[in-house]
Formats: structure tokens, sequence, C-alpha cells
């Protein structure tokens, strides 16, 4: 008897010996913020707002945190900057995830080398700066994974991502996540603000969309499938659908880590501190003849709800001549009392674009806040694209000349546009025969190139996923205007087998 329960004891050891073994994730985050400058414009307290809430995401869900480390405009040199990265993530190992988040200013100009792009480090008095290039050397000396959110003007210059060239990317590797809050060539120190007595409050419309996007008080809004995994294409989805002011860029493409984890059996689903939910738009291109945009959403609870107009001028929004109009379809129900209070219940709007003959076609922002207590918060934000009614786009592309998937390259290219219109992508291989298509109908969006035009980027694979095989590929595009159809090919770009 006894024998045999030594025999039972061993087997259980056995069985139990890998999960026992088995390394734990351990996740760490350090948030840095700056927002008083010397060389620039100050932007408090938005920065500091920024990493605020950002170590709220951080910290709920299933991330348990074992290090966080926020600095808030103390930070102002490279070196403290080195110093803070190794105490935050010094200890960890391969399986663990260390999470890096900067708001800043980012700082970058077309044909500069991509590693100089620079990110400011300032406490208002002293001010220094660290390139992509230096901050890439401070994480390769940190072991796993290492998720990068970078908030800055030109952000995506790092990743070669939102340039028209060159296409390097500073981060290439299989250790690295990156998330930028917009294209090298693009602005994104976008932010809201209220007089609230005596002080400014307000935080950045990027980071209130990945706050939407990764915690409940969004309703886990970027986790399409619900599974309680958000991963960095899910992120990216959810980013591209609600904030509307920039182009995120991410690296890699199409990428299932997960970014953000929590119990979704346990959750609700609903929005810890939501009045309004379900925001869907019919589309996103409208026509200079019916300039009309038309969207729902459900309201859960009492609210005001506003909605903000933002047009593209001379390549900026121009936020200083922005449109606001309330909500007051319901002023005569039962909460008419209050501008623009809405009652519980699905609502279905359509806004009209007022445009002018000299500003037929372009580019609008629209925001939809809501205001409880007097408090206005952003809720979601769209991009609206306006091509003209006819006209040729002067399509053109640029493209890398070769990549190396295996290697965790990407294809980067620009698709060059004279005007708003609609694009499909598609890349074909030696035969013809397409291999994956990249963008099917899609609006384009303002991403401040020069020479106008959109951002694309193909990791090598096939819609299945597999890597397609080494060789030589073209890119076609399509362009949509009015009812004209304008076409361009570019042919010879070679996939590279692994090397050795």
């Amino acid at each position: 008897m006894g024998k045999k329960m030594l025999a039972l004891l061993f087997l259980w050891l056995c069985l139990l010996a890998p999960s026992a073994m088995a390394e734990e994730t351990e996740n760490r985050a350090l948030l840095v913020g700056c927002d008083r400058f010397v060389t620039q414009e100050d932007t408090a307290p938005a920065s500091e707002n920024n990493v605020f809430r950002m170590a709220e995401v951080l910290s709920g869900g299933r991330m348990n945190l074992e290090k966080l480390i926020t600095r808030k405009n103390e930070v102002d040199s490279a070196q403290e900057l080195e110093e803070l990265i190794r105490a935050a993530f010094s200890e960890a190992d391969e399986n663990d995830v260390s999470y890096f988040y900067i708001s800043t200013h980012g700082l970058w100009e077309q044909g500069q080398p991509n590693g100089d792009m620079v990110l400011l480090l300032s406490d208002g008095r002293h001010e220094n700066a660290v390139t992509a290039g230096m901050l890439r050397a401070m994480f390769d000396q940190i072991k796993g994974t290492k998720v990068l959110i970078i908030d800055a003007c030109h952000a995506g210059a790092m990743i070669g991502k939102g340039v028209h060239a060159p296409f390097d990317n500073v981060f290439q590797g299989s250790e690295y996540k990156v998330i930028c809050s917009s294209g090298g060539a693009e602005e994104s120190w976008f932010w809201s603000g209220m007089e609230e007595g005596e002080a400014m409050v307000g935080a950045g419309y990027f980071s209130g969309a990945v706050v939407r996007g990764l915690s409940s008080k969004g309703g886990y809004g970027a986790d399409s499938n619900r599974d309680g995994l958000i991963t960095l294409t899910e992120l990216k989805r959810y980013l591209y659908d609600h904030h509307g002011a920039s182009t995120v860029q991410t690296y890699p493409e199409e990428d299932d880590f997960p970014i953000m984890t929590y119990d979704a059996d346990s959750y609700t689903g609903r929005r810890r501190d939501a009045s309004l939910e379900g925001i869907s738009f019919e589309g996103d291109v409208l026509t200079p003849e019916d300039p009309a945009v038309a969207f729902s959403f459900t309201v859960q609870s009492p609210v005001q709800v506003a909605y903000q107009l933002i047009y593209q001028r001379e390549g900026r929004w121009d936020f200083d001549n922005s449109q606001l109009t309330y909500d007051n379809a319901e002023r005569f129900g039962a909460y008419g009392d209050l501008r623009g209070m809405l009652s519980p219940g699905m609502k279905q709007r359509a806004l009209t674009l007022e445009l002018t003959d000299a500003d037929s076609y372009g580019y609008a922002l629209l925001q939809i806040i809501t205001q409880s207590d007097g408090t206005p918060a952003l809720v979601s934000s769209r991009a609206l694209c306006v091509p003209p009614a006819s006209g040729d786009p002067d399509l053109a592309i640029t493209p890398q000349a070769s990549f190396c998937p295996s290697q965790y390259e990407e294809l980067g290219f620009t698709v060059q546009h004279a005007f708003p219109c609609e694009l499909t992508v598609t890349i074909v291989d030696a035969r013809g025969k397409t291999v994956r298509r990249l963008a099917s109908r899609q609006a384009s969006r303002p991403q401040q190139l020069v020479p106008r035009g959109s951002s694309f980027c193909w990791n090598g694979r096939r819609a299945n996923g597999e890597l397609a095989p080494p060789g030589d590929y073209s890119i076609r595009v399509k362009a949509y205007v009015g009812e004209e159809t304008y076409e361009a090919l570019y042919e010879g770009i070679l996939l590279l087998e692994p090397v050795g």
C-alpha cells in the first residue's frame, strides 16, 4: 500500500512540476511626462494628467504590476532617463514585459535619419533631449519584451511610419512593441482643456483614446472579440476609428501581443462611468454635393452631448475656428430643462459640413463630447474625408526597394495623391496574383506628408497570416474620385530570404 501511495505521489509531482516550474510574467511600468519647456510651448497640465491616466490604466485589469514609477516634470536629461529605465526594469528577465510611456514634445524633419528623431526632456528650467537611437540603446540593456508608448509629435518617425522617407525602423526586432501617437510627419500635441475655477485641467486626445480602449472607464472598448486580451492589432484598429486628430502608428503590424489583459468573465460589459456608448458611423467618406455624416450611439444615462467640427486648413487642424453644436433634439422632452440633455436610448444623428467653393473638398474632424456635472469629456473623434467631385489625384508610389520579414522587417511605402480620396491598396506577386489587400476603398486621412499622400505598411504576410515566399512583388493602387477610377503600379520590390 505504501508503494502505491508513493507511486501516486510521484506521478502527482511530475504532473505538477511543469506548472510549478513555469516562470510567471512580471509587468513593470515607467511613465514620464514633460509639460514645461525652455524652447517649446508649455503643455501644462496635459502631460502630467496623461501620466496619471496611463498609470490608472496599467494598474487596472489583470496587469498585476510588480513596479510602477511615474515622473512628471522632473526628468531633464538623457542620463536621468537612463537611470530611471534601469531602476524600473533592470530586474526584468526574458519572460517579463516592461511598459514605457512618455508624453512630451517630439521633433523631426523629413529627410533626417529616423534615429535622430528627438524627444525633449525638460523640467521648465533645464532642457535636453533623447534621440530614438539613444532610447533604443537604453532599452537594449533590458531583457524581455519592451512596450513603448510614445505620445509626441512626429513619433512615428522612429519606426519609419507616417513618413515619405526614409522608412528605417529604429526599434526593429522581436522584443519591441511600439505605439506612436502620430506618423513621422504629423503633429499630435492636441489636448482638451477647460476652466475649472482658477485652474486649467486637461489631457491629450491620444492618451484619452488609449484610456478608453484599454480600461474599464471605456468598457475595454478596444477588445473587439471580448476575450479579455487586448492585442496590439485590436488597439490600433480602435484608435484608428476613435482617434481622428492624428494617425496612430504601431510596430509590428497586425501583432497579437496582448497589451492589456482583464477578467472578461467577471466584467459586466458596462463602462464604469458610461453615459454614452456604441458609437457607430455609417461612413467617413462624404461628397461636396452631400457633405453630411450620419452616426448613431446609445445614451445609458441622461447626459449633455455636443459635437465639434474642426476643419483642416493649410495642412493643419484649425482648432481656433472649430464649430461647437449642442444636441438639442430633445429640449422639449423629460430632460429638456438642461441644454443638450438627452434621455436614455439609441440615437441617430446627422451633421452637415459647411463647405465653401474655395474649400469644397478636404478633411474634417468630428468630436463627440459629453458633459456631466459640468465636466466635458471627449468620447470619440472621427476623421472625415471629402474628395472633390472629379479630378486626377496624380497617384505615385514610393516604397522601399527590399525587405526581409523573417528578420522582423516590414515594407513601408507612401501613396501620393493630390487630394482626399478613397484608396484600394493591394500587394501582388510576380504572376499578378493578389497576395494581400491592405486597404479596400479606404478613406484617406490627413498625415501631413509632403508630397500629400498616405502611408502604408506590409508585414510580408498573406491574409491567412503565413509569410509570403521570397521573390518579386508589386504594389497596385486604385483611387476613386467621383465616378472615375485611377490606377498606379509599382513593380520590382524584393522580399528577401533570411540571412544564414
